[in-house]
Order: C-alpha cells, then structure tokens, then sequence
C-alpha cells in the first residue's frame, strides 16, 4: 500500500484552456527542475485538455503548458505529499478575460 500511496503523491493533474475557457487539446506540458533545464517528463493534453505527469520525486518543480497558437504558460509547483492539480488558462491574443 505504501508504494500506491507514494505513486499517487507524485502525480500533477490538470487542465490545459485557453482564456475563454476552451479546452486545448495535444498542447504539450513539460516538467521541470526549478532552475530550468532539461525536461524531465513530457506528455501533450488529450482531446478535453486533461493531462497527468508523474514527477521522478518529491520536490519543487517549474510545470509548463505550450501551444502552438497561443504560446506557453508556466506555474511552480511542490510535490509535499499529495497530488497537485493545476490548470493553465493561456491568453488569446487581442481577447480580454472578463474578470
């Protein structure tokens, strides 16, 4: 049980839109050390936007999302323990969010 436990503590899941809301499909999401560097995973979202990365351990790590389109985003995220979910909202260009 301790190494399911363990497993799911490493796991990032989350969603990939853009500013408006819209799922971004086969966008690519990269992991990170937090100075930068090599990647360490790489996976693309599916067609809904979702997307999971498991990190190699616990830590701090930088989590990109990169589209074509509308350019990347980037968040730090701390694996202490627990599953983090995190969701990218990339700007449209020219379009702006209603707060």
């Amino acid at each position: 049980m301790a190494d399911e436990t363990g497993a799911e503590a490493l796991i990032i899941r989350g969603m990939v839109r853009d500013s408006l809301g819209v799922a971004l499909p086969r966008a690519v999401v990269t992991l990170s050390g937090t100075a930068g560097g090599r990647h360490l995973v790489k996976t693309r979202s599916a067609d809904d936007g979702g997307f999971t990365v498991t990190a190699p351990t616990h830590g701090e790590y930088l989590l990109a999302a990169f589209s074509p389109q509308l350019g990347s985003q980037s968040v730090a995220v701390r694996l202490d323990g627990r599953p983090v979910e995190v969701e990218f909202h990339i700007d449209v260009p020219g379009v702006v969010p209603e707060v």
